[in-house]
């Protein structure tokens, strides 16, 4: 299992096989789904901004089984009531959009310091929470390590 993070941490504390530590140049930023299609040729991950629904770029991503969209849990985690719940609204209808068409996903924290690490099944709960099963759960922690 692999988790992005912003500050420095022995992996082996936590559960992790390895940490990486968060670089703007590994990591795409995107506001939309319109604007991550625009980077579906390169094998990257992309951070969304806002979880839109739009199927036509996320079909178009998929299919060229390249990019990675990644979804920041430590945001999620951090906002409250209703804005956290319109959130992970949207994420749940992204992500059964990317399982429709296949689009590949991961998870991450972007934990500020070490108090803020969550353990490999902590962030796989959280990720079963948005809809998705214990395997693909478990298979989006490993994406990871193909991206960076």
């Amino acid at each position: 299992m692999f988790d992005i993070i912003r500050c420095e941490a022995d992996p082996a504390g936590f559960g992790f096989d390895r940490f990486y530590v968060f670089d703007k140049s590994t990591v795409i930023t995107a506001k939309n789904p319109s604007e991550a299609a625009n980077h579906r040729n390169r094998k990257s991950l992309i951070m969304l901004e806002d979880y839109d629904f739009d199927e036509g770029p996320v079909k178009l991503i998929a299919e060229k089984k390249k990019a990675c969209f990644v979804i920041d849990i430590g945001s999620l985690l951090k906002r409250r009531g209703i804005p956290r719940a319109i959130e992970m609204s949207k994420l749940r209808t992204f992500l059964r959009l990317c399982n429709k068409h296949g689009a590949f996903y991961s998870f991450a924290s972007f934990a500020e310091n070490k108090n803020q690490i969550r353990s490999p099944d902590e962030l796989m709960h959280i990720a079963m929470l948005l809809g998705i099963n214990k395997g693909q759960a478990k298979f989006s922690l490993k994406m990871l390590q193909h991206y960076l």
